[in-house]
């Protein structure tokens, strides 16, 4: 041990500081009075017309000033008397340190904070200043991990001290304890005065996919990505910042798990309120597409106010596949307002709808009833699309195709491509519709037949309860098997398939487009006028014996 160290420690701080002694040896605290400063440090007067000299080491930022003015008195420790330069070796920093020590140690056993000032990053932490030189571990610095250093370097923070050895010179101290102490309060504090709709001041503390936590003072709420901005946001980062101060209201707090759901969106106007009246249905307005989906593009009409475009209401004349061959992100359009739904928050807009409909010119230009020709354009299960003038399709539905084939298939009549003549049977504007008919460009056969009637056809069925003729009209006649022929012994005569038959129409049902036939009938009717035709020839009464035997043709001679 020194003659330094037993001469301070045979002293108590206060003699030392009390006065400057008479002698003056190494190892003595005394106060001096600040001269100025040289290129080697720091000159003072220590008494006795002695001058001393403070080593400009002990001073970080020396060139750009020292912590006290000219004339202000300080505690030095005499180190070496008389030094080369005739200078007194002196040490300020040394007895700063020895006047800290006993206020450390109380503030270390007593749990009491102190006042540091940082200094500089080392590995693991940095240098802090209470008086003596202290290391604070980065992971103490703050609650969270700071990456910015720089913003730390000088600053006054409270600390506690953690770890002392003053032997070793060895002081450890915390900042972290300290806030989580604060914390612990602050959150028991903000927990039993919050309540819902409250609106609150907090700090972004980190951001998710999901959202934004925000200390609201010792406790974290969520304000979810959804009440984050009025405007459809994919992006919780582009609405807040780690660190940015916000007021945000208090949505929902549970008592059981502490859990906070915060808003920001509903501190803001809602960009909803009066857009019934902004935008009403029927008008067109101009907006920005913003978002492209498989089913339509949303257009924002202002900030927070956005409507769905349809992929449908895109183009009258294209099937359009996907929003992206008509439409590009960023584009301004005018579209057409068409709905308006303010609880649901939900409009529909139209492009299409901005010009002239050519629905509404189809109506004009073809009336009900009128005829045009028109390429197939392509066939469905249901029936074949043709493309009008206009530019838009109108459907012949297969029912309307044929007034006496059975068509199963389109395909089984037309083809893609073949121009046909058609008859427009009804124009439905609101529904996009127009109903065209091929069979009503021809007369409809059925309604020129009549009840006794005499019409030949050709067997294509036969069953037990009849047969079916196809007629030269092309529709379908039936005869029940009562009503076939009879031979001269009373036999059923029955035609066979391919078989030209005769027969008189006896029903007409229009309805269900059925027509019943009967050859007995028309045989009958036959003889009838047979008989006739004999009777006027000649006076006496004939017999059909007579007819028959007359009417039968001369055998030739061999």
């Amino acid at each position: 041990m020194t003659d330094d160290k037993l001469l301070i420690d045979d002293v108590s701080m206060s003699d030392l500081l009390a006065g400057t002694p008479e002698r003056v040896s190494s190892g003595t605290v005394v106060q001096a009075r600040v001269l100025g400063k040289n290129a080697d440090g720091v000159l003072v007067d220590i008494g006795l017309k002695m001058e001393g000299l403070i080593p400009k080491a002990e001073f970080p930022d020396f060139e750009s000033g020292i912590p006290f003015k000219e004339g202000e008195k300080i505690a030095v420790l005499i180190r070496q008397v008389e030094g080369h330069d005739n200078y007194h070796r002196i040490s300020w920093r040394a007895a700063r340190e020895m006047s800290a020590w006993d206020r450390l140690y109380a503030a270390f056993q007593g749990h009491t904070p102190v006042e540091a000032t940082i200094i500089k990053k080392v590995k693991g932490g940095y240098v802090v200043d209470i008086g003596v030189d202290a290391f604070l571990p980065g992971s103490q610095l703050d609650l969270r991990p700071s990456h910015d250093v720089d913003a730390w370097i000088q600053k006054k923070v409270s600390v506690l001290i953690t770890e002392m050895d003053r032997a070793k010179s060895n002081v450890v101290v915390s900042r972290r304890k300290i806030l989580e102490k604060e914390r612990v309060r602050q959150r028991e504090s903000t927990l039993a005065s919050l309540v819902e709709g409250n609106v609150v001041a907090g700090t972004v503390t980190s951001i998710t996919n999901f959202g934004a936590f925000v200390d609201i003072g010792g406790v974290e709420g969520l304000v979810h990505i959804s009440d984050m901005s009025w405007q459809r946001t994919d992006k919780p980062a582009a609405c807040v910042k780690v660190g940015q101060t916000l007021q945000v209201k208090v949505l929902k707090y549970d008592l059981a798990t502490h859990r906070i759901s915060l808003g920001l969106k509903q501190l803001m106007p809602h960009p909803w309120e009066g857009i019934p009246s902004r935008y009403p249905v029927g008008s067109i307005v101009k907006g920005r597409v913003t978002t492209m989906t498989n089913f339509g593009a949303f257009v924002e009409l202002e900030r927070g106010v956005e409507g769905l475009l349809h992929i449908s209401e895109l183009s009258w004349k294209e099937r359009v596949a996907k929003p992206q061959d008509v439409l590009k992100a960023g584009e301004e359009v005018s579209v057409k307002v068409i709905l308006v739904d303010p609880a649901k928050e939900k409009l529909s807009l139209s492009l299409k709808r901005v010009g002239v409909s050519p629905w509404e010119l189809a109506r004009t230009n073809h009336p009900i009833g009128s005829r045009l020709q028109a390429p197939v354009t392509h066939l469905t299960p249901f029936g074949a699309f043709v493309m009008l003038p206009e530019g838009i399709e109108g459907l012949v539905h297969i029912s309307d195709m044929s007034w006496t084939k059975k068509i199963l298939h389109p395909s089984d009549l037309v083809t893609v491509g073949q121009e046909i003549e058609v008859v427009v049977m009804e124009v439905k504007v609101e529904a996009e519709k127009i109903v065209l008919s091929l069979k009503e460009s021809q007369p409809d056969p059925f309604s020129a037949l009549k009840v006794g009637q005499a019409v030949t056809g050709r067997v294509i069925r036969s069953g037990e309860s009849g047969l079916t003729l196809e007629l030269s009209s092309g529709l379908e006649g039936h005869i029940r098997q009562s009503e076939l022929s009879e031979d001269a012994l009373g036999r059923v005569q029955i035609p066979v398939a391919g078989e030209e038959v005769s027969a008189k129409v006896v029903r007409i049902d229009a309805r269900e487009r059925r027509v019943d036939l009967s050859v007995r009938r028309q045989d009958r009717d036959e003889e009838r006028q047979m008989l006739k035709r004999y009777a006027g020839q000649n006076q006496q009464p004939l017999t059909l014996g007579d007819v028959l035997v007359e009417a039968e043709p001369e055998t030739p001679s061999e």
